[in-house]
């Protein structure tokens, strides 16, 4: 267990490695001016609705089902992070999430406030949540793409940091007046492909260790409960280590110890 601890602490670090060169990617890549306002970039921002539902995931993309908090994180989309919606209840139909739609976390605790992805597929039937702005972009001027990479660059997450209100970290807003206002960086069209053309180039390889890092870490799940059901059905050990134990100076049988522990109870 201590190998297998000491690898996922290597696993982790290396996850947030990867956060800070993706920072570095954005930051070097996107230069702050020609500066413009989201609200003129926006044809619409709502948010969406969260009535009681059933605690449960749902990957039936005939049923429908809210998404929680959690299936927005920084530029990416987790569909299964969702609880089924009560057959009792009518869909809310207006804030099922479509691809291309920009969704940012806008209430929460504070690490979880202003987290921005771009819907890039889907399955049918997800409804937005009443804490997260659903941003239907106007297309003819940015791509959705480009927002989304500004959305997550360095200075765009520490003007959004200054934009929360609340008195107590566990808690804070995004609210949409201010949210608005934010001013990002606004190229022409052919400028923005270029630009996501070079930011895409640098973070493939990114999002592959990533990948490659995301199924390590769970074969070390999947390995720490095969240990432990090896160790319980005692076999754990070959005959030879168990064998080379039993020379041990220090070794003793269960039965032993057993003794020992009905004495100290009787005691």
């Amino acid at each position: 267990f201590s190998s297998l601890d000491n690898g996922i602490a290597d696993l982790k670090k290396a996850q947030e490695q990867l956060k800070i060169y993706r920072q570095a990617v954005y930051a070097s890549t996107l230069t702050w001016e020609n500066l413009t306002p989201i609200s003129d970039l926006v044809n619409n921002l709502s948010q969406g609705w969260s009535p009681k539902c059933i605690n449960q995931n749902s990957s039936d993309p005939n049923q429908w089902a809210v998404i929680k908090t959690s299936a927005i994180q920084s530029g990416s989309f987790i569909e299964y992070e969702n609880k089924i919606l009560p057959e009792t209840l009518e869909p809310r139909e207006q804030h099922e999430i479509i691809k291309d739609d920009i969704l940012i976390t806008r209430a929460g605790p504070r690490v979880r406030v202003g987290i921005c992805c771009l819907v890039k597929k889907t399955r049918p039937k997800l409804i937005n949540c009443d804490k997260v702005y659903r941003l239907k972009l106007k297309k003819e001027k940015i791509i959705p793409q480009y927002f989304e990479y500004a959305l997550n660059s360095p200075v765009a997450l520490s003007k959004i940091e200054k934009m929360k209100t609340g008195s107590s970290d566990s808690g804070l807003n995004l609210t949409q007046k201010i949210f608005l206002k934010l001013e990002i960086p606004f190229p022409d069209l052919s400028e923005q492909k270029i630009l996501i053309r070079e930011i895409e180039s640098r973070l493939s390889v990114c999002d592959k260790v990533e990948e490659s890092i995301k199924i390590s870490l769970n074969k070390a799940k999947a390995l720490r409960q095969s240990i432990l059901k090896k160790a319980f059905e005692g076999k754990l050990l070959t005959a030879a280590e168990i064998e080379r134990c039993k020379q041990e100076a220090d070794y003793e049988p269960a039965s032993v110890l057993l003794e020992r522990i009905k004495k100290e109870k009787k005691n």
